[in-house]
């Protein structure tokens, strides 16, 4: 079984473990805003893991999930995720050859888009133009918080998926 196979539920359950998170989870800003989006360290790794196929029907299911307990109406976070994966998948081939610098800084670059877009979406969903919004530090140090955790997340599903090689003889009783 491979990674990819492997990570499915596994993205799925830290998709839900993101939304609960930001549902219990302290209202907090700035370098410690992980809770702003979480969820984007979590697409990240299924732009990376997941077959297009899987990608789609994690997208369309975490996206639905997602909309669905924060009563949006437009479906905007389905769009969100879709693009931001998709904006990841495109790039994989140079994510996967990448030094742990330079994914560092793309998780940064795909986490601050991801804000970008659930922003602009929340905006048109509430017809709330106040648009060009604020690039806040905020934002830009959220986005840095939550792309290291992006990475982290990576080397984490990677070895979880790696067996364990064992020391010694099988013994089979």
């Amino acid at each position: 079984m491979s990674l990819a196979e492997k990570s499915f539920g596994k993205l799925l359950f830290l998709a839900m473990g993101a939304w609960l998170f930001r549902a219990i989870g302290p209202e907090l800003y700035g370098i410690s805003a992980l809770n702003t989006s979480l969820l984007a360290a979590v697409v990240i790794q299924a732009g990376l893991l997941l077959s297009p196929a899987r990608l789609v029907l994690w997208t369309l299911l975490v996206g639905g999930i997602w909309d669905g307990l924060t009563f949006s109406a437009l479906g905007h976070h389905s769009l969100v995720i879709g693009l931001t994966a998709l904006l990841v998948r495109s790039q994989r081939g140079w994510w996967l050859g990448a030094s742990a610098g330079e994914q560092a800084a793309g998780s940064v670059l795909a986490a601050v888009s991801f804000f970008g877009l659930d922003r602009f979406f929340h905006l048109l969903e509430t017809r709330s133009w106040d648009w060009p919004f604020v690039l806040s530090v905020n934002l830009v140090m959220a986005g840095m918080v939550n792309g290291l955790v992006s990475v982290v997340m990576g080397w984490w599903l990677e070895w979880k998926a790696s067996p364990v090689p064992r020391r010694g003889p099988k013994r089979s009783w």
